[in-house]
């Protein structure tokens, strides 16, 4: 399998790709000789990721419990912070938000004081249909195809969702002709995140910051490429979803408890998960890639 940013046919052998759902068991991981994108091949089938994302979210931690719904929270505050550098929030944007999730990104936007037009697109069945209760038929979709393509957007917010994609620069055009000209697209993805996880699924791409400047400035002209968060040496395999554990609905409780009684505790977990620290090798890549054409 060729390299799915560079499409250079020389690789190496990383290793094997841990997953537990079936489509993702044939797997392993190669790295780019040229570019230095870690993929896993051979992919799963478009018809075999297009199920297994429309129920992404079933089970997942973060639309279960009100605590870690304010940690992602924190991270959502913190990309703000990063993105007022480049003066997309000098006026009010219009938002597309694919991959939205809870619609996080616009709380965070709410909670900093930024005016915004936002619109989210969630494949996610559940999540979907929260958003759109949430935020209205007119500003929540199904599908990046179902936003109208007369509407064009100041802001596009690519949170985690690069590394799951199979044609990364077929999607990533799609997104820029979203984009007014001089509009900026903002990415953030795992920095190589097999290194320290104890599960890879479903991402299919592992990038560091010279394949994501790569990827991304065959696009437009990139600002900025980051790593930020704790440093990669320091972090613990993480488990998405917990073991069983007869007390979680009263630590959830505790935890629910000090979250509400902690006015500060965005910017508390920002600094203690250090999700404005910058420079080094640590856990994500932050990228702000502009379109071609603005003045």
């Amino acid at each position: 399998m060729n390299c799915p940013n560079c499409g250079h046919g020389e690789s190496a052998a990383v290793g094997p790709y841990i997953g537990s759902h079936e489509i993702f068991r044939r797997m392993s991981l190669a790295c780019c000789a040229r570019c230095e994108l870690v993929y896993a091949q051979p992919q799963p089938s478009p018809a075999e990721l297009a199920d297994y994302y429309g129920h992404y979210w079933d089970g997942e931690v973060a639309v279960s419990t009100p605590s870690t719904r304010r940690y992602y929270l924190a991270q959502s505050l913190s990309r703000v912070d990063y993105l007022k550098r480049f003066g997309i929030f000098d006026t009010a944007p219009r938002v597309l938000d694919v991959g939205a999730g809870l619609g996080l990104f616009h709380d965070g936007m709410t909670r900093r004081g930024v005016g915004h037009n936002y619109v989210a697109v969630e494949t996610d069945r559940d999540q979907f249909e929260g958003l759109r209760r949430r935020m209205g038929t007119d500003h929540a979709f199904q599908r990046l195809e179902d936003v109208p393509a007369e509407r064009q957007f100041d802001l596009l917010v690519l949170s985690h969702v690069l590394e799951h994609m199979d044609q990364p620069h077929a999607f990533i055009w799609g997104l820029m002709q979203r984009l007014r000209p001089g509009g900026l697209l903002f990415v953030e993805v795992p920095h190589r995140d097999y290194r320290y996880k104890s599960l890879f699924e479903s991402h299919l791409l592992f990038f560091n910051a010279n394949s994501l400047g790569d990827l991304l400035g065959r696009h437009g002209e990139v600002l900025d490429v980051s790593t930020v968060g704790k440093e990669a040496a320091k972090l613990y395999v993480a488990h998405v979803h917990p073991k069983p554990d007869a007390l979680r609905p009263l630590k959830e409780l505790v935890k629910t408890g000090i979250a509400l009684a902690t006015p500060d505790l965005d910017n508390r977990q920002i600094r203690r998960y250090e999700m404005s620290s910058y420079g080094g090798d640590r856990q994500w890549l932050r990228a702000v890639v502009q379109r071609p054409g603005g003045n």
